[in-house]
């Protein structure tokens, strides 16, 4: 009897299924049918207008006609020129297949791991087992940069830091091309390298060498390069500044800084790239920027063309940098220093803090306190001025350098000599006889304490037997002198242009400063000299 009533509630069921399904069928149909019956009716091809009927009436000045398309003109010289510098580094890496062997030998690896339980094991142990052959791979690691076609047979400059300690160079071109490169030549002081093409090419597009001495702030400027890897970019800007240094002379950082600051988009990738005005000449080398997302932001540096030229025909010409060396610590003139030498708001130079004996501004007659204010015809005002117009002067050739001494302009001849590394050095590191006991001042001027030289003192900072001055043994932390850059074991040399050899001198020299005053010191430091100046605060 239940079979029966199962089978009736089963027939139930298939009817009610059945029901739903024709039910839901229905309702796809019907809902179908009224999509079909509401799509819009479509107009013929052609038939609809697109589109104002006539462009915007913009009124452009007759002299501003060319204008619209000079930077797509400049583009089209410039863009041939500017080529993808591909360095390739090739390390060898060494490795064992099996990382565990060096730890277990063959007891696990290579041998039988249960000889000790099985026999043949222990008595074998003396024996010498195979070593591991150790397997090599060649790994390589690929940077990308620019460079910018200078000659027709191949020579291309580019940045020291892209092409630095590259095995192998590809230079791709904006048409396709593809070649190898060797470098002639790489200057790490001034961020400048020359590569050239090695195969046979004869039709390379050659950038226009411009002159960027004639660039002011303000100048158009155009920036080509493969920012990211997109080859062949174009930005637009404008030249933001001249005579720019990043305040860093290490770490990769170029040493010898004039850079053109622009705020045409430079990106990772423009390095080496060029910069050029609205004639299309080529007025820099791009070659830094200053980020803080590591991306633009609207502050990019590149290498003066003038000064990448110079480097450029020494490295192909001579395979080196020549530069003239002067011999000198130099130092800026801010205010209170210009105060203490009593010079006038409008006096532009350099303040000479230290001479180098032997050197050319010795044998020149230049002094320590010297101000130089033009050098071969050229107007010094800044620290960055003096250093690249030196070093641009060719060793052996003699000079004029305009000077202030004591308040009175003269002139001497300088003949400059090379480089020379290790008084540089010295001169970088600066950009910063009593035998009786120590016998402290009371410590008021400045919050600091000085004291005589001592025979101890004198073998512990390596000081010379004639060598005179006071050593600062004490600085207050937040003292004036603290926050004037003063350190423990700087020795005073002179107070006011005056020699202080012993704590008599000095305490003379002092005992009428008051706040407000203005101070000058002669400071040695780590065998060189500089001056600081300040006003005494209270």
């Amino acid at each position: 009897m239940s079979t029966p009533r199962n089978s009736g509630t089963s027939v139930v069921r298939l009817v009610s299924s059945t029901a739903i399904i024709v039910g839901v069928t229905a309702m796809l149909l019907f809902t179908s049918s009224r999509v079909e019956s509401s799509e819009p009716k479509r107009p013929s091809r052609g038939s609809v207008n697109f589109g104002a009927q006539a462009s915007p009436n913009i009124n452009i000045p007759p002299a501003l006609q060319g204008f619209t398309t000079v930077f797509a003109d400049v583009a089209e010289k410039v863009v041939p020129t500017v080529v993808s510098v591909v360095p390739t580094k090739i390390d060898t890496v060494v490795f064992n297949n099996n990382p565990f062997y060096q730890f277990f030998n063959d007891q696990f690896f290579g041998g039988n791991p249960f000889g000790d339980f099985f026999g043949g094991g222990r008595q074998n142990r003396g024996q010498q087992q195979p070593q591991q052959q150790p397997q090599r791979q060649e790994r390589r690691q690929q940077g990308l940069g620019s460079g910018v076609i200078v000659s027709r047979d191949g020579y291309i400059l580019t940045n020291s830091h892209v092409v630095a300690g590259a095995n192998e160079i590809e230079v791709r071109t904006s048409d396709g091309r593809s070649f190898a490169a060797v470098i002639v030549g790489q200057d790490s002081l001034t961020d400048v390298a020359v590569i050239k093409i090695t195969d046979k090419v004869n039709n390379l597009p050659v950038a226009y060498i411009g002159d960027s001495d004639k660039l002011r702030p303000g100048d158009w400027a155009v920036a080509v390069g493969n920012p990211f890897s997109l080859t062949s970019s174009v930005t637009m800007g404008i030249v933001s500044a001249l005579g720019r240094t990043t305040g860093s002379q290490g770490g990769g950082v170029a040493a010898y800084q004039d850079f053109i600051q622009t705020d045409a988009a430079i990106n990772p990738g423009n390095s080496g790239g060029a910069l050029v005005n609205i004639k299309g000449e080529l007025i820099g080398i791009n070659t830094m920027i200053y980020t803080r997302s590591g991306g633009n932001m609207g502050i990019g540096f590149a290498i003066p063309i003038n000064m990448a030229r110079r480097i450029m025909e020494d490295l192909i010409y001579d395979g080196k940098v020549s530069r003239g060396w002067l011999g000198v610590s130099i130092q800026e003139l801010d205010q209170a220093t210009r105060d203490a030498f009593g010079l006038s708001a409008d006096i532009r130079g350099v303040l000479i803090g230290d001479v180098f004996p032997g050197q050319p501004a010795d044998r020149a007659g230049i002094r320590r306190g010297d101000v130089i204010t033009r050098i071969d015809g050229k107007p010094i005002e800044t620290l960055n001025q003096l250093r690249n117009n030196v070093a641009a002067i060719n060793p052996g050739k003699t000079v004029p350098a305009e000077l202030l001494r004591n308040g009175r302009k003269m002139t001497v001849q300088v003949r400059l000599t090379a480089r020379d590394e290790s008084a540089a050095a010295a001169s970088s590191d600066a950009s910063a006889g009593d035998p009786q006991a120590p016998q402290p001042t009371d410590g008021q001027l400045m919050g600091m304490k000085v004291s005589p030289i001592t025979r101890e003192l004198r073998e512990q900072l390596n000081l010379t037997a004639t060598l005179q001055g006071v050593v600062i043994t004490e600085i207050a932390r937040g003292s004036q002198a603290a926050q004037e850059g003063l350190r423990v074991n700087d020795i005073i040399l002179e107070v006011n242009r005056k020699a202080v050899p012993s704590m008599k001198e000095f305490t003379q020299a002092t005992r009428s400063v008051k706040p407000g005053d203005s101070v000058l010191f002669l400071i040695q430091r780590d065998g060189s000299t500089f001056f600081r100046a300040f006003k005494v605060r209270k």
